[in-house]
C-alpha cells in the first residue's frame, strides 16, 4: 500500500512537472520566433522606407506634370 501511495505522489509530480516543461519550451520557441521577426523586420523596414520614399517622389513628379500640363502659360 505504501509503494502505491508513493507512485502515485511521484507520478503527480512528474505530471506537473512535464506541464512546466512545456509550458517552458513553448515559451522558449515564441521568443526565439518573436526574436527571428524583429531581426527580419530590422533588415526589411528600411528597404521599405525607401520604396515608399521613392513611390512618393514619383507621385509627387507626376502630379507636378499633370498641373504642368493642364495650365499652360
Amino acid at each position: 500500500m505504501q509503494f502505491i501511495s508513493f507512485m502515485k505522489t511521484n507520478l503527480f509530480k512528474m505530471i506537473r512537472n512535464s506541464r512546466g516543461q512545456a509550458a517552458t519550451e513553448y515559451m522558449l520557441v515564441i521568443a526565439v520566433v518573436v526574436l527571428g521577426l524583429v531581426s527580419a523586420a530590422s533588415h526589411f523596414i528600411p528597404v521599405f522606407n525607401s520604396a515608399v520614399a521613392g513611390l512618393a517622389h514619383n507621385v509627387a513628379g507626376w502630379l507636378t506634370t499633370n498641373q504642368q500640363m493642364s495650365n499652360p502659360q
